[in-house]
């Protein structure tokens, strides 16, 4: 007999794009052949969740409430384990998974993992990033104790990004959002980075639609957080 495979709960709508994102480089990811071979899913798609950046900021309501509910609803309808395909959301997982009996895979321990694990060579990371991840330094705390340096984008550059990933959050992913992202690419790369991590879920859906590895002769690895999480997801499920 097989064995049961677990079922994956994702707390959805943070943001909707990248949810549906996530669902799917989980899908991607599965050795299936079937519908059967395939993992059980249970998505609470909860777009009402109070932004996490504008809390982190001082300009808004914290979502911790909303989002620890999400998690204990996927528990009780009987996930084993939760993915939060968002990276900001990763500072208030501390308290939910106090009061959780499922665990929570952390995307970004999953991700410092991977560096160390894939690209051990690296010493400059360039980070992509909403203003309220990189305000709470959740990837600065990780990477950092690995003696590895973080740079992230100038004021103007930022501005950028954020721009990018509201746009996304809009359904926007053509025009000037795109060539602003291929902008903010040659700007964190030029600033040193090694390496980049979008460490926004949103980025991904722009990053799709360029060529991102190339400065003049040289690859430059860019992570996806939330393709790594799906990847571990998986492993865990089957």
């Amino acid at each position: 007999m097989r064995k049961q495979k677990k079922i994956l709960g994702i707390v959805g709508g943070v943001g909707p794009s990248a949810t549906v994102d996530f669902m799917d480089k989980v899908i991607r990811h599965t050795p299936a052949s079937r519908d059967q071979d395939h993992i059980r899913m249970i998505v609470d798609h909860d777009p009402t969740i109070p932004d996490r950046t504008a809390y982190l900021l001082g300009e808004g309501t914290d979502p911790t409430a909303s989002l620890y509910a999400a998690c204990k609803r996927l528990e009780t309808y009987g996930a084993d384990l939760i993915a939060i395909p968002c990276n900001t959301a990763h500072a208030y997982i501390e308290p939910i998974q106090r009061d959780l009996t499922i665990p929570i895979i952390n995307m970004l321990l999953e991700t410092a993992q991977y560096v160390e694990d894939h690209h051990g060579w690296v010493k400059t990371i360039g980070l992509l990033a909403t203003n309220g991840t990189l305000k709470s330094r959740i990837y600065h705390n990780l990477i950092e104790q690995t003696g590895r340096r973080i740079v992230v984008p100038d004021e103007t550059h930022q501005g950028l990004v954020m721009n990018a990933i509201y746009a996304v959050k809009a359904g926007n992913t053509e025009g000037t959002n795109l060539e602003e992202f291929r902008l903010v690419l040659a700007h964190i790369i030029n600033a040193g980075a090694e390496l980049v991590i979008l460490g926004c879920t949103e980025l991904p859906l722009l990053s799709a639609r360029i060529d991102m590895n190339s400065k003049g002769n040289e690859c430059i690895p860019v992570l996806d957080p939330g393709e790594i999480l799906a990847r571990k997801c998986v492993e865990l499920c089957l």
